[in-house]
């Protein structure tokens, strides 16, 4: 029989286990100093108007069109010399014959705003320097970021509910461990342990506006949780799952110790 404070330290390493390996597959790639230099440049070099930034941008920002886009962006971007800058995100794509893609997103702070720069950067196989294919510029003050943060105050009916679906999802998965945890007699436990944090779909909701979407076919374990992207302008996303094991071992269908075998009969 496994004991209730070997179980339970079993199930922490399957958890940590489960968690190493969710976080080395959506592990992010490292900054690249020199696309990290040249987005910072370009965004430096719109702000002040300086002629080197027509000299990054690719064809198709070099026609009427493209100029009329990125003066309107400049519209945006206000006065004055801002913050250092920070990198907020970053990605890569490399594809064969065709060079590198870079997508990069950076905050600057103003006196009371902050503007989000965003800017995707391009170097074909075989050149050396990296040419400017996009750019998104975002201003919000101060007060509006604030808006973006987790709290409870002012929210819906729908998103009160959604919160306590999440929490109800925890919850479940939690009973039901412990239940494993104590039940006599159960064998492979730690198997049943694994099974109590299954779940099965996925629904999230973006906590600041209330807007959330489902994914159908999804198999996850513990797939319950809040986050939020290093960006201020990113909203907090609750998500969770229907905890299937859970409920299968808490209506008594799943984790079901055998019935130990009666005596014959006395004769």
């Amino acid at each position: 029989m496994i004991k209730f404070a070997n179980a339970l330290r079993m199930a922490r390493v399957l958890m940590g286990c489960a968690l190493a390996v969710a976080l080395t597959s959506c592990k992010a790639p490292a900054l690249d100093p020199e696309t990290d230099a040249v987005a910072r440049a370009a965004y430096t070099e719109l702000r002040t108007n300086s002629s080197a930034f027509q000299a990054r941008l690719s064809s198709d920002l070099r026609t009427p069109q493209g100029a009329a886009d990125i003066a309107k962006i400049k519209t945006y971007i206000p006065p004055g010399e801002p913050s250092l800058g920070k990198a907020v995100g970053w990605n890569y794509v490399t594809m064969l014959g065709q060079g590198k893609t870079a997508f990069l997103s950076h905050e600057y702070d103003y006196p009371g705003k902050v503007v989000l720069s965003q800017i995707s950067l391009k170097r074909p196989e075989g050149a050396k320097t990296w040419t400017l294919i996009g750019l998104n510029v975002r201003v919000a003050t101060s007060q509006e970021l604030e808006t973006l943060k987790f709290s409870l105050v002012g929210k819906s009916p729908a998103q009160y509910a959604f919160l306590a679906a999440m929490v109800a999802s925890l919850a479940l998965m939690l009973a039901a461990l412990v239940k494993v945890i104590r039940t006599k007699g159960l064998k492979r436990k730690w198997l049943w342990v694994i099974a109590s944090l299954f779940g099965v779909g996925s629904v999230q909701m973006n906590w600041f506006n209330g807007v959330f979407a489902w994914q159908l076919v999804n198999v996850s374990l513990i797939g319950a949780g809040a986050a939020k992207g290093f960006s201020r302008f990113d909203p907090w996303t609750l998500s969770f799952i229907l905890p299937l094991g859970a409920i299968l071992i808490l209506t008594g269908v799943w984790a079901r110790p055998k019935a130990a075998p009666t005596p014959d009969a006395a004769l």
